[in-house]
């Protein structure tokens, strides 16, 4: 019972905190929060518009490409939002870190619950497109919230460490953004992996998950890649995380 209260506790810190940060965010602007759907919502509707009405793609395709595209942009848009937010988070918020004795690991969890409603958000519109031009795996679909759950816990650990070097370096988010594009071209989101690509995808931190995620989503979809090749990124994460929040810990405090 005690858990439950603690947990329930920290969870009402957190959703305070995150709805903080969004009136920080959004301030000033004419539409307010409104401009992360409409962001998000923009996006798809371009690729929808791309891929769907212009027809731009590979006749030649093994699978249902309109469910292979839009599950990767599933997967990877509250992603990049989750790595660019979550590196600068400790910094946009340092002088509430300050006042405060809440600790530097509760500010992180603020871009993780952002990342959430997020995916929720854009798969409500990307499912509404998939159910009209495509087949959803509807049993699947359900499971891969608590997939992508785990994916941004993965994704965490790396914040940890980056939020941190963003402190001591100033801003990083410069570079954290031209990683991103890499990390995009670098997945099979909009391409299948064969020959040099699919060698490339291989080390690729975010290929199995990828993979695992289309395979929930998408009917008669056969994985490409293994989990003995996502293990070294996973076993590094780990030690990312503890170097974070051990000898990283101290130095860090001293430069907020």
């Amino acid at each position: 019972m005690d858990f439950i209260q603690k947990f329930l506790s920290q969870f009402q810190i957190i959703w305070i905190l995150v709805r903080r940060d969004y009136a920080l965010q959004y301030a000033g602007s004419a539409f307010g929060i409104a401009w992360m759907f409409i962001q998000n919502g923009t996006l798809i509707l371009l690729y929808a518009f791309v891929f769907l009405y212009l027809n731009l793609k590979n006749p030649n395709t093994q699978y249902d490409y309109n469910a292979y595209v839009f599950s990767g942009l599933l997967f990877w848009i509250p992603l990049q939002e989750l790595l660019i937010r979550g590196t600068s988070i400790l910094t946009d918020n340092r002088q509430l870190i300050k006042r405060s004795s809440l600790g530097v690991s509760v500010f992180i969890w603020i871009p993780y619950f952002q990342y959430l409603i997020h995916y929720t958000l854009t798969s409500f519109m990307v499912v509404i497109i998939l159910s009209i031009y495509s087949n959803v795996n509807w049993m699947g679909f359900v499971v891969s919230y608590f997939w992508m759950a785990l994916v941004g816990i993965y994704i965490l650990f790396l914040i940890h460490y980056l939020s941190r070097v963003n402190i001591l370096l100033k801003d990083i988010s410069p570079l954290i953004r031209l990683l991103s594009q890499i990390l995009f071209w670098g997945l099979p989101i909009l391409y299948y992996p064969f020959g040099i690509l699919e060698k490339l995808n291989q080390i690729h931190p975010l290929n199995y998950p990828l993979d695992i995620f289309r395979s929930l989503l998408m009917k008669n979809y056969e994985s490409h890649f293994h989990f003995y090749e996502f293990l070294p990124f996973l076993a590094f994460s780990f030690l990312v995380f503890y170097f974070s929040k051990t000898k990283f810990q101290k130095v860090v405090m001293d430069h907020l």
